[in-house]
């Protein structure tokens, strides 16, 4: 028994052949020095001592307290035990008040709004990027304004306090501009975000899908965003010469990308496909990069919007994203320059970059690290088990297919899941993609887990 490692089991003479290649196998890309030992020997279930459990989370010590050390399939699985969600499931509709200010200033900066409408007005927190300035992301043409706040009535009030000004002489005005304010919606909101988005008829910030039209395939729903826009809007950052309008706000880009994230409606996983997100992911992570760049440039320019506050605003809005995977947040942090401990503010796991089996499901928020870990180390035994058990020819394909350069933190799970490559693969719904891991999993582990204790 290992003192330092709360995850071993007993050594005994009694440990068969393939338990003992399952655990080798299972342990080959764990990093040194935290190499989680495989807690469900299918052979061998005992008790766990007071001194492992002295280091344990309360909630561990509850799945493996009695004779057996592990829970039965039913507590291993229950909702209020599994620590594993779908990420987009943390996303929902929103019902926030909505302000949108008319014939605003080209350059007119987020700060200058805010101030415009008052700082005691009741807008959203600044975490929750209230601000939304629409930028036709393919021309980079700056257009309307819109501000969240807390309720509807707060937004009215803001509204009533403009139009009582108007009504004494007092035009409402950003720079020497006039501006027009006025109540609007999350529909109107939504619609001018997602121009591109056909198909769909917005209620309130919630996308209703319509049915396709035969012979109007224009009319047909084919996602939210498109690459090309998703294209375009890094292009105005690499290429700014070509863009006249960002390259007068550099700042824009950045800014439509931050909205783009917190407003696409990830809960919709159901219609948003592996490819989708990726156009959104790539675009992220190469403006993550490119702002990383003109913060490192000297002699600085335009210092007043390409800050780090920028960049704090962008890498939060990406690591807090809830349909970006594990490792795509890992990859955004490791741009980022974040340090482990911001990283777990995100709720992200140790290993991150090990998760690479898992496209759609993510660690549960506030799950203890060690219950997390505790599962996935009985999925690697399992999963690596049941491949030990298999044919010699079985196993010879299994790893021509992707044993020598698949992680194997989650060990077979891969292999189990048997999702589709290429084009097929892209074209899954983040909502298939959770349903499919989420059963492999359960399968997995109602093979590791007594039916009773």
């Amino acid at each position: 028994m290992s003192e330092s490692d709360p995850f071993s089991t007993p050594s005994s003479p009694a440990r068969t052949v393939a338990s003992a290649s399952s655990q080798a196998l299972a342990l080959t890309a764990v990093p040194e020095n935290d190499q989680l030992s495989l807690v469900c020997n299918p052979y061998i279930y005992g008790p766990v001592p007071a001194e492992i459990r002295a280091v344990r989370s309360q909630q561990l010590n509850r799945l493996t307290e009695g004779a057996l050390g592990v829970p039965t399939q039913d507590v291993a699985l229950n909702p209020d035990n599994f620590p594993f969600i779908e990420s987009c499931s943390q996303a929902g509709a929103v019902s926030h008040g909505v302000v949108k200010i008319r014939n605003i200033p080209f350059g007119t900066k987020r700060a200058e709004l805010i101030a415009f409408l008052g700082r005691n007005s009741k807008i959203l927190n600044d975490n929750q990027e209230p601000v939304h300035i629409i930028m036709e992301r393919v021309s980079s043409k700056t257009q309307d304004a819109y501000v969240e706040f807390l309720t509807l009535h707060d937004a009215m009030r803001a509204v009533d306090r403009h139009t009582t000004e108007g009504q004494r002489g007092r035009t409402s005005r950003l720079g020497d501009r006039p501006v027009d304010v006025q109540l609007s919606s999350q529909s109107a909101l939504m619609r001018d975000l997602f121009p591109l988005a056909a198909g769909v008829v917005w209620d309130g910030s919630k996308p209703v899908i319509q049915a396709p039209i035969d012979g109007e395939p224009w009319k047909t729903f084919k996602g939210f965003v498109t690459e090309e826009e998703m294209t375009m809007l890094v292009k105005h950052v690499e290429i700014p010469q070509r863009s006249p309008y960002s390259k007068e706000c550099p700042q824009r880009p950045y800014e439509c990308m931050i909205s783009t994230i917190k407003k696409l409606p990830w809960y919709m996983s159901n219609h948003i496909t592996v490819r989708q997100r990726h156009a959104v992911y790539n675009a992220t992570i190469k403006l993550v990069a490119l702002l990383i760049q003109a913060l490192q440039r000297m002699p600085r320019l335009h210092e007043t919007v390409i800050n780090e506050q920028l960049l704090k605003r962008l890498s939060t809005a990406a690591m807090l994203c809830p349909g970006f995977s594990v490792v795509q947040k890992d990859n955004i942090a490791v741009v980022a320059h974040l340090d482990e401990n911001h990283v777990r503010l995100f709720n992200q796991p140790r290993f991150a970059d090990m998760w690479t089996h898992l496209h759609a499901l993510c660690p549960k928020p506030n799950t203890p690290l060690d219950v997390l870990e505790w599962y996935i180390a009985i999925v690697r035994e399992e999963t690596a088990r049941h491949v030990a058990r298999q044919s010699i020819t079985h196993r010879n394909e299994i790893h021509a297919r992707g044993g020598g350069t698949t992680g194997q933190y989650f060990g077979y799970l891969w292999c189990e899941m048997g999702l589709p490559i290429g084009k097929q693969f892209d074209g899954v719904t983040l909502r298939d993609l959770a349903r499919r891991e989420a059963a492999t999993m359960e399968r997995v582990l109602r093979r590791a887990f007594p039916y009773r204790n």
